[in-house]
Parts: structure tokens; C-alpha cells; sequence
């Protein structure tokens, strides 16, 4: 199976409402060593994103409730490093183009050989793991944030979640600058939630954990009272 040569235990997720197309496109790509997470609908991407370390979408259009299309730019916005492939029934031109414009790497359209859609996941995939890893240092803390692997000393310590991941890429990019809470849920937790202010302390305090020599005297992510949180490269 040559297309599993370089599987190396990828864990894709397939968002199909034909449930027994998924199941079937589930089936084959763990066959070919594939991890799999399916949905039937889009509403519950942004949870599993969160709780998974998901490396590839497959994508179906017609969707019920929001379409794929609107799916697929929520995908961009917040997972901008995990492709997309798009299938659908849809096959003019324009429609083609407009998934494309819309941050797909790929387009497929349905009916299509099983074989092709292995070919082109395993494509995409490749492609993404010649990238060159994106690793962030924090002191002695070094995150692979294409694997949320943190480590210290060369040895492995902790796996953040999706979230973690990506409140710690916000935090990093913004080193010395106070972020406040409501810019830290506006950017990480996406359209679609309305919690709580403090919602984002309990998700701070658990990256803490994972981050920090001593978690209740953080050295790196400190809070700025009346301001919300900054990161500190060095203590």
C-alpha cells in the first residue's frame, strides 16, 4: 500500500451528511492507516477541532444548516494550517473556483474512485508534512505546535489541546503586549460562542500547567491587572 507509507498515524476528520458515503470514506482511509473522525453536520467542528489533533479535513458542500462552504472559512480563520479537501456534487467552473478562493487545497468532485480521493489526502498530507514545523521556545519549554507536543530538556512533558495551541500562538506572536479577555475569546473561541468572561482563566490556568515551572507563580504567562494577559519570553 504505497499511499500508507507516509500515513505515520494522521488523524483526519470527514464531514459528510450521507451517512453511508462517510462511514464508507471512513472505512477506506483507515484502511490505509488513517485515524478518523466523521460528523454529519458542520455545528460540532469547532468543539472536535478543539479536543483533537486533527491534520486533514474532507469536507462535503451541501451540508445541512451552514453549507461547507461557510465551514470551510472557519476553518481557515482558526485552523489556517490544516487543509482542506472539498468534495461535492457541484462541478461548474465558478463552483470549483469559489471553494478554491474559499481556502480549499483541493477539490473533488463527487461521484468519485476511491482510489482518487487515498491519491489526493495522501497528497495533501505530504505536502504538509515537508512544511517546515512551526516550534515556539518559551524558556526551557519548547512547543511543536504542528504536534502540540511541549517538551523540556529533549523530553516530551505535556499535549495541548486545540485550544491551548491556539491561545498560546496568539499569546506568542503578541509577546510584551497585554491581551485582554475579550480579544483572547474573540480570536480563539470563534463566532459561534458567547461564555462567559471568565470562560478564558480556566483555559489560561490549565496552559499554565502545561507551560509553567511553578503554575501559581507563572513566570511566562502573567496576568496584567485590569489589562488580562501577557507572555514574557524570558522570566
Amino acid at each position: 500500500m504505497d499511499v500508507a507509507a507516509n500515513v505515520s498515524r494522521k488523524r483526519l476528520l470527514i464531514v459528510e451528511d450521507n451517512e453511508v458515503l462517510c462511514n464508507f470514506l471512513q472505512k477506506s482511509l483507515q484502511h490505509e492507516g488513517y485515524e478518523v473522525e466523521t460528523l454529519f453536520s458542520g455545528e460540532r467542528i469547532p468543539r472536535l477541532m478543539e479536543r483533537n489533533c486533527i491534520h486533514m479535513v474532507v469536507l462535503d458542500i451541501l451540508l445541512p444548516g451552514k453549507d461547507g462552504i461557510y465551514w470551510l472559512k472557519w476553518l481557515q480563520q482558526y485552523y489556517p494550517g490544516v487543509p482542506v479537501l472539498i468534495m461535492s456534487v457541484k462541478d461548474q467552473p465558478d463552483e470549483r473556483v469559489q471553494g478554491l478562493e474559499a481556502g480549499a487545497k483541493d477539490y473533488l468532485i463527487k461521484p468519485f474512485h476511491e482510489r482518487e480521493l487515498l491519491l489526493r489526502v495522501g497528497r495533501l498530507l505530504k505536502t504538509k508534512t515537508a512544511d517546515v514545523k512551526q516550534v515556539l521556545q518559551i524558556g526551557d519549554t519548547v512547543i511543536d505546535t504542528s504536534e502540540r507536543h511541549v517538551s523540556k530538556h529533549g523530553r516530551k512533558q505535556a499535549v495541548l489541546t486545540g485550544l491551548e495551541c491556539k491561545l498560546l500562538q496568539l499569546f506568542y506572536i503578541n509577546a510584551g503586549i497585554p491581551l485582554s479577555r475579550d480579544e483572547l475569546m474573540r480570536q480563539t473561541l470563534g463566532i459561534n460562542y458567547a461564555p462567559p468572561n471568565r470562560t478564558i482563566d480556566t483555559h489560561i490556568n490549565r496552559l499554565r500547567k502545561k507551560i509553567e515551572d511553578i503554575p501559581s507563580r507563572p513566570s511566562y504567562i502573567r496576568t496584567v491587572r485590569g489589562k488580562g494577559y501577557c507572555l514574557y519570553l524570558s522570566d
